[in-house]
């Protein structure tokens, strides 16, 4: 009988604060109300998150100040205004696809190869770091905060850090007609090696790879795994 009114008592607060999410936006309630509708996992899927989000920050000023030619192909434009076009202001909620004129309408995948296509005349970092953006958010349902009702797809995650993968590669091996590389990264030189782009991304895989496994435990949900050669890497589809 004690535990009756226990579940009784307990259980229409729970409906309370989850309607309370629902109705009201999650992003607009207080954060110790919000929490109220967390599990440990979805703590967790959030540290992953913002770390994800901070690492494609670093890369972008890194890609950036690797190729500086590449934003002053557009007049009048700098590096802090391209940051808010991708990532927003501080705080701001990145709920809307990236989809930008500039690029033809082309994001993901699509803007990713489009950095790799030679009869691109626009800002290729700005292709690459958009379309590599707008697959992991996409992998993420465009959630920068996850509840007890919320759920992603294991296998959109492991995708994703395959494609990471896959995009590393050719950014340090696919070259233009000239012989060139599209898009500069790590430099060896004879005074000096940088090979911080390296860590970059290696944390990337690693942050997706790790909710991929988490979201696989927690739905108890097998991943389909990809072997992968060289002559193999081609994007794969985020479900």
């Amino acid at each position: 009988m004690a535990v009756s009114r226990s579940y009784h008592s307990v259980f229409p607060i729970f409906l309370f604060v989850i309607s309370l999410l629902t109705l009201a936006g999650c992003g607009s309630m207080p954060k110790p109300v919000r929490n109220l509708g967390k599990t440990d996992v979805d703590f967790v899927m959030d540290v992953h998150v913002k770390q994800q989000k901070e690492l494609l920050m670093e890369l972008t000023r890194k890609l950036y100040v690797r190729n500086p030619d590449q934003l002053r192909k557009v007049e009048n434009i700098t590096l802090e205004d391209r940051m808010r076009q991708i990532f927003g202001r501080p705080g701001e909620l990145e709920l809307q696809p990236l989809v930008f004129e500039e690029l033809g309408g082309k994001t993901g995948i699509d803007a990713i190869l489009l950095s790799f296509d030679e009869s691109f005349q626009g800002d290729r970092v700005f292709a690459a770091v958009v379309g590599l953006s707008e697959m992991l958010r996409r992998s993420y349902n465009h959630q920068q905060e996850f509840f007890i009702l919320d759920s992603l797809d294991e296998q959109a995650l492991y995708n994703s850090a395959r494609n990471i993968e896959v995009f590393v590669w050719r950014l340090y091996h696919r070259e233009n007609s000239d012989g060139d590389l599209f898009l500069l990264t790590n430099h060896f030189g004879d005074e000096q090696i940088d090979t911080s782009f390296d860590r970059i991304f290696a944390k990337m895989v690693m942050v997706q790879d790790m909710m991929a496994y988490i979201v696989a435990d927690k739905t108890n949900r097998s991943i389909t795994k990809v072997a992968h050669g060289v002559a193999q890497f081609v994007f794969l589809p985020i479900p």
